[in-house]
């Protein structure tokens, strides 16, 4: 059985694990980063590495040797969060400080707190960090309730306000701007366990490593505040008294096979606004004459790359944001990427996927509704990935965000990224490949039989459940992507509709009495009805029935169950069906290019009658409504008469994103589809 090897010395710790037929891959990791949080570096092993697995303990430990491949920097890799304005936790400070060299300037302890003025704005003496350096913390202003520390420097010398003994002027001829106020955090603990046991030091074996962190950030304001409330006292010694901002919690687990999960909460302890992405990742470490490759399901073109292919990332040239606009399907926020390192001859030599994992807040449900700024973005200077699992929440006092990620490194020979991750409790199946492809298959012995669940967008053919072979897959349109949950197979209490049943076959939405309805007064009109389904369920085919021809052509669709409005959510559809004739009767069937997977719970089936208005047609309808509520507005008019759902008025086209502007009264269609 594959196992990690431990090896730990105080804070100090390598891990290695066996990652193909030849070599093992070695991760550091640090217990007394910067201001003691977890990190992913320490100076015996500068890098992720790469060693034969004959490679003896003395050979990479404490100090890796030259039998080791550096493949990867992850230095500043450990997660911070960020306020909107600044960047905090981690291995970072509050960047809103201004450090000014002045030779012999004879300020002491009891001047701290005091205040200084450029003409215009108020500065506070944090700190004295030298006989010839003076810290200086920034004014703050407050914007919606929320204080926000401020990237200025001082305009002119500062001469003294308030709370100084030593009164002499500070010239800025020596100034820094933009230094990181440390220390930042307060109340570190770190727990260690190699499977469930504590670490001692030396040599250790174990299937997983499990490292949980928390501490405490204070607020900038609180900072500013104290330190003047309180001169003479350094806030560096009196840190957890000040008002608090969050509560950070981590957790890190290394499995065998060169595998990283970090799970991460925040906790909001005052009003603030939250950017976090859980995990970033610094770029592979290149070959000489070669580049590094990058893949990410679902983006289109950003940065002036197509990131559908492997775009060459040592040619971005700006910072890159992957917002809805870059995005294949709007309803699923960037959440991977895959990146390997190739030779001048195009020959993969190493690799990495990274991504966060639908669980929590990373749910692609939730994420869409606070990632709209970006999602994802990549820095032109360091080519680093920064995911975001929110950027721009407002937390209050004690509400959370949870967000868990994975790391795995990669050999080669691969053609696409086929990983099993395992967090919480559960199993999760990715699949993600460049290129179309009529038959591939994935192993994965350890999830036989086991029920495969999308729990997200994918635009693959797999089946319901895990062979003995594993899991065979087809790439219609590339690049294909998925992710789903390998659940054990339990015996149902019941047979589910539209969830049971062999591929190929058909199934209603609804049962029941039927009608036939005219589509009069509905041209253009996209008329959206709420849809239950017990479980997710992939289909290919569409059908709704003409009763009475007439012009133009009937567009169909659907869209996603916004749970926070309970109405459709707005972003875009699940899929847009395309259009069927209705200038003759019968059942018209929309063939879908590739399969798309209706999510279990409440979706909306959409429709619209569209390109010419001149003959209403009608179409076989449900004589049953549905059982879901409806959120009317504020008055009561909306309740006379019939009421089946929501309508956008104007659609001409194909679906997109919709602002609702009302309720309908046309009876949902009788809707068929054909099970993938």
């Amino acid at each position: 059985m594959a196992e990690l090897i431990v090896y730990r010395s105080n804070a100090l710790m390598s891990v290695r694990s066996r990652i193909d037929a030849t070599r093992d891959v070695v991760m550091p990791l640090n217990l007394a980063y910067a201001e003691s949080m977890v990190g992913l570096w320490h100076s015996g092993l500068p890098q992720v590495s790469l060693v034969p697995s004959t490679a003896t303990d003395a050979q990479v430990w404490p100090v890796m040797s030259a039998v080791g491949t550096r493949i990867h920097d992850t230095s500043d890799d450990n997660c911070p969060i960020n306020t909107g304005w600044s960047y905090v936790g981690g291995n970072h400070g509050y960047n809103v400080g201004n450090q000014i060299a002045v030779a012999n300037h004879g300020k002491t302890t009891a001047d701290v707190g005091s205040q200084w003025s450029d003409g215009s704005r108020i500065f506070t003496l944090l700190a004295i960090t030298s006989t010839s350096s003076l810290l200086f913390g920034n004014p703050y202003t407050i914007v919606d309730g929320i204080a926000q520390g401020a990237r200025v420097r001082p305009a002119a010398p500062l001469t003294h306000v308030s709370g100084a003994t030593n009164r002499t002027t500070v010239p800025i001829t020596g100034l820094t701007a933009d230094v990181q106020i440390r220390p930042a955090t307060h109340s570190h603990t770190a727990a260690v366990e190699l499977d469930g046991r504590p670490v001692p030091g030396g040599r250790s074996t174990g299937q997983e490593l499990v490292i949980r962190e928390s501490y405490v950030i204070p607020t900038y304001q609180g900072m500013i505040d104290t330190a003047r409330a309180r001169i003479g006292t350094p806030i560096a010694t009196i840190m957890p008294q000040l008002p608090s901002l969050c509560r950070i919690s981590n957790e890190y687990r290394w499995s065998p096979g060169g595998s990283l999960i970090v799970a991460q909460t925040v906790t909001a302890l005052s009003r603030f606004t939250l950017n976090a992405g859980v995990t970033q990742c610094g770029p592979l470490t290149p070959v000489a004459g070669g580049t590094r490759r990058q893949f990410m399901p679902n983006v289109g073109v950003a940065g002036g790359l197509n990131w559908s292919v492997w775009a060459n990332i040592d040619t971005l040239t700006a910072l890159t944001d992957f917002t809805p606009a870059t995005l294949r399907n709007r309803l699923m926020p960037a959440s991977s990427m895959t990146q390997w390192v190739v030779s001048g001859g195009g020959v993969q030599q190493w690799g990495i996927a990274v991504g966060l994992l639908p669980v929590a807040d990373g749910k692609p449900e939730i994420r869409v509704r606070y990632t709209t700024a970006k999602g994802w973005f990549i820095s032109s200077s360091l080519k680093k990935n920064y995911p975001q699992l929110v950027w721009g929440r407002t937390l209050a006092a004690g509400e959370s965000v949870t967000g868990t990620a994975y790391r795995r490194y990669l050999t080669p020979p691969s053609t696409a990224t086929e990983i099993v991750v395992s967090a919480d409790g559960q199993d999760f199946v990715v699949i993600e490949r460049v290129g179309t492809v009529a038959q591939a298959e994935m192993a994965a012995p350890q999830l036989f039989h086991r029920l495969l669940v999308p729990v997200g967008p994918t635009n693959l053919d797999v089946p319901d459940r895990v062979t003995v072979d594993g899991i065979p897959y087809h790439v219609p349109v590339s690049p294909g992507y998925g992710t789903w949950r390998a659940e054990p197979d339990q015996v149902a209490s019941g047979p589910l509709p539209g969830a049971t049943g062999p591929r190929g076959s058909y199934f209603l939405v609804r049962s029941g009495p039927t009608l036939s309805r005219t589509c009069t007064s509905t041209y253009q009109r996209l008329l959206l009805h709420p849809v239950f389904l017990a479980a997710p369920t992939p289909v290919d085919r569409a059908c709704v029935e003409v009763t009475v021809a007439g012009t133009g052509v009937l567009r169909h669709g659907v869209y996603a169950h916004d749970p926070a409005t309970g109405r459709p959510a707005v972003l875009g559809p699940i899929a847009d069906f395309g259009t069927v004739a209705v200038t003759s009767v019968g059942v018209r069937e929309s063939v879908l290019v590739a399969p798309v997977v209706l999510p279990a719970g409440w979706h909306w089936y959409a429709h619209v009658w569209q390109a010419s208005g001149t003959t209403p047609p009608a179409v076989r309808v449900s004589g049953v409504g549905a059982t879901t509520t409806l959120n009317l507005g504020a008055g009561a008019a909306a309740m006379t008469g019939d009421r089946f759902g929501y309508e956008v008025t104007g659609v001409t086209g194909a679906l997109g994103a919709i602002t609702i502007t009302g309720v309908h009264q046309f009876p949902p269609p009788q809707v068929a589809y054909r099970r993938a």
